[in-house]
């Protein structure tokens, strides 16, 4: 999968644990507002996607576990906005692991 392709799974995962923050009786406001700020990192990443730098995914890989910690730790937080997180973070180590297997 190209760069840009493993970006946008990444950027979609958030993008549905953004809606599931929404939903029900109670909208879960903290972890919108993580998973927004993931998202713009994330976004900010697929707009130069095509001279991102293993450096960068790792810093943002970084962003998105610690936000996964904070969400894990909330006791309100739901299962479908840890899984689309868990989700995106599986999509920016296997990009990781990618760049890093790349010659050059």
């Amino acid at each position: 999968m190209t760069v840009k392709g493993q970006l946008h799974a990444c950027r979609d995962s958030l993008m549905a644990g953004m809606r599931a923050s929404a939903r029900g009786a109670a909208p879960n406001e903290r972890a919108a507002t993580l998973l927004r700020a993931c998202l713009d990192l994330v976004e900010h990443l697929v707009r130069q996607s095509m001279d991102v730098k293993s450096g960068e995914v790792e810093t943002t890989l970084g962003v998105l576990e610690q936000a996964y910690a904070e969400l894990e730790a909330e006791v309100g937080a739901t299962h479908a906005v840890s899984v689309s997180l868990r989700n995106a973070i599986g999509k920016l180590k296997a990009l990781r692991i990618e760049m890093d297997a790349k010659p050059g």
